[in-house]
């Protein structure tokens, strides 16, 4: 499963991704799905973002869910949200 930490979430500050910085994005991206994204599933991953305190684990409903809304978002954080998630499945050898 994939994971993600919208609580300590590392936004990158340039184009060239050599400068980052930390950001609690909980409370956007919550409200965000809540008001821009359809369904039940949609709904809970709001909740599940909004309640966390750390890293979360995504199904792949959510994730596809979460990129889905992400894609309205801007250059920056699709970029940056694409860099923090974590696949464990990509890591193995």
């Amino acid at each position: 499963m994939k994971t993600i930490n919208f609580k300590q979430f590392l936004m990158y500050d340039n184009l060239d991704h050599t400068s980052t910085f930390e950001v609690d994005l909980r409370e956007e991206v919550a409200d965000g799905l809540y008001k821009t994204s359809n369904g039940i599933a949609a709904l809970d991953l709001a909740l599940k973002v909004h309640r966390s305190d750390g890293p979360i684990e995504l199904t792949e409903d959510e994730f596809r869910i979460l990129d889905a809304f992400a894609m309205n978002g801007t250059a920056r954080f699709i970029d940056s949200l694409r860099d923090n998630i974590f696949d464990p499945e990509q890591t193995k050898s």
